[in-house]
């Protein structure tokens, strides 16, 4: 059994999942395959999770602790977002499941 903060941390790669596909659904289909009040239940965690991580950066760039980022963010990303789509699994909820 989960306790609340397995259970919340569980919760919003699952909903991220789920925005994935549908996003996907969207681009091409041009349509929702979930019922639009469960994606909607979806978004609302990301987009209470973005806006709670988004206060944080605001906070800690105005305050100006951090200095210069020297990496390219970019390129790291596609560099992660490449070595993910070169992984498989067995997971049900992975979007790379073989």
């Amino acid at each position: 059994m989960l306790d609340d903060r397995n259970r919340w941390m569980a919760s919003l790669p699952t909903a991220a999942s789920a925005l994935v596909t549908d996003l996907a659904d969207v681009r091409v289909r041009g349509y929702l395959k979930e019922h639009p009040d469960i994606v909607a239940h979806n978004l609302d965690r990301i987009t209470a999770a973005v806006a709670e991580v988004r206060a944080v950066v605001d906070r800690e760039r105005a305050a100006g602790a951090w200095g210069p980022l020297e990496a390219d963010v970019a390129a790291e990303h596609d560099e992660a977002a490449a070595e993910f789509a070169d992984h498989s699994c067995d997971c049900p909820f992975c979007v790379c499941a073989t």
